[in-house]
């Protein structure tokens, strides 16, 4: 009789349980699976030609007069300010952000932001400092910046903070000026003492540069399974986590945000109209991020720049036997500006806005080397977190990448 309990009430809801565990534990076990089966290393991860030049599919007929119709907006900001204030250098200030919501809110300010973030604060206390939030981000797109056609509506578009985080860095720089980072970025040094620019930039009463930015993917040999493996869009690549603008105003930001507009609005206008626009990793690293980020930064200097600039002739050069220079139907090769000037650099590359062509102004742009920004990764020749190189460390933590952890959220909580 004492083997019929486990057909009554408890014993079937003993049973249940036991399944439920098991079948929870299955559920992960089969995840982790897949995941470990998804990152597993390409046995060839590198080809055996160089890429230097990305096509992104946004650049094939895009939407030109929307882009100028932004543009001429921007520029018309730009000299209403200008004849206000002047072209004088802005005042050294971080910007950071906490736009994410969070059921955490009886915590302080400190606990949400982080010790990196208390510390990029206090290591820098000659700065100014600002941490945005929702509210004042909304009053800056939708009263500072309203004469842009269709700002506010592409914003509030957004699905997630990190797409409204992306654009509000580039416009917070632009209007602005001055120094942002995530909070997760670490400082090693502080930011004026970083010596790969302290002499060219802060040594300088006017270094005649309007932008600052580091590399983090630099390897134009990866495969295409090599760029699966790392959920790359692209072989090479400047980090957005971390960027500075030492004048107001910089044509390359400007650029960069007339394209993730543009974008943004052609990705909405392509998708479903039941389910509206999706977007997964890709394509935010594609749209808002370090994809047309880069994008822009490199034909905007190929736009600028004379055939005779450095960047163009090693440009050039490093595409032979290669043809990503080629013009489409033709064998004439483009004088430009690809990544090829940027691969294995060692030393801070500046390029002023007076090499720029003479009607052409972008601003100027200095590029940091990989060891600078982004130490601690597994790729790009990147060195430790403890590299001598380093100023700023960042976690990598890849906290905004929400369409992994939606899963996880819905079971656990």
């Amino acid at each position: 009789m004492a083997g019929l309990r486990l057909f009554g009430p408890r014993g079937r809801l003993r049973t249940l349980s036991t399944l439920a565990v098991l079948s929870i534990i299955l559920f992960f076990r089969g995840l982790s699976l897949l995941e470990s089966a998804r990152n597993t290393r390409p046995e060839n991860p590198y080809d055996e030609f160089p890429h230097y030049r990305h096509f992104s599919k946004y650049r094939d007929d895009p939407d030109t007069k929307y882009e100028e119709k932004l543009s001429r907006a921007m520029r018309d900001i730009e000299q209403k300010e200008l004849s206000l204030h002047g072209n004088e250098r802005p005042p050294d200030i971080i910007w950071q952000m906490l736009l994410k919501d969070t059921p955490a809110m009886h915590k302080t300010t400190s606990q949400l932001r982080g010790d990196d973030s208390l510390q990029m604060e206090q290591q820098n206390s000659e700065w100014d400092y600002k941490l945005v939030n929702g509210q004042w981000a909304e009053e800056f797109v939708t009263i500072t910046l309203s004469t842009i056609p269709g700002l506010a509506k592409l914003y509030h578009s957004y699905p997630h903070y990190v797409h409204r985080s992306d654009l509000l860095r580039y416009l917070i720089l632009w209007y602005y000026g001055g120094y942002y980072a995530d909070i997760d970025a670490r400082p090693v040094q502080p930011i004026k003492k970083c010596p790969k620019m302290e002499n060219s930039l802060f040594g300088s009463e006017d270094p005649d540069v309007s932008l600052v930015l580091g590399i983090e993917i630099d390897e134009p040999f990866a495969s295409a399974e090599e760029m699966h493996y790392w959920h790359w869009v692209r072989r090479y690549g400047f980090l957005q986590y971390s960027i500075y603008a030492p004048r107001r105003f910089s044509p390359l930001l400007r650029e960069v945000i007339v394209r993730v507009l543009s974008h943004t609005k052609r990705h909405i206008e392509e998708s479903s109209i039941l389910l509206g626009p999706q977007y997964n990793e890709l394509t935010t690293l594609e749209i808002t991020g370090p994809g047309v980020f880069t994008d822009a930064i490199l034909d905007v200097l190929s736009d600028s720049l004379p055939a005779s600039h450095p960047l163009v002739t090693q440009s050039v050069k490093a595409d032979t036997d290669i043809g990503d220079l080629v013009a489409p139907g033709s064998n004439d090769v483009q004088n430009r500006v690809s990544w090829a000037p940027f691969h294995h650099l060692q030393d801070t590359l500046c390029v002023k806005s007076s090499e720029a062509k003479p009607e052409k102004d972008f601003g100027g742009l200095c590029v940091l080397p990989v060891n600078v920004w982004a130490n601690g990764q597994r790729h790009s020749n990147s060195e430790s977190f403890q590299s001598s190189h380093a100023c700023i460390n960042h976690r990598f933590g890849g906290t905004w990448k929400l369409w992994r952890q939606d899963w996880k959220k819905k079971i656990l909580g």
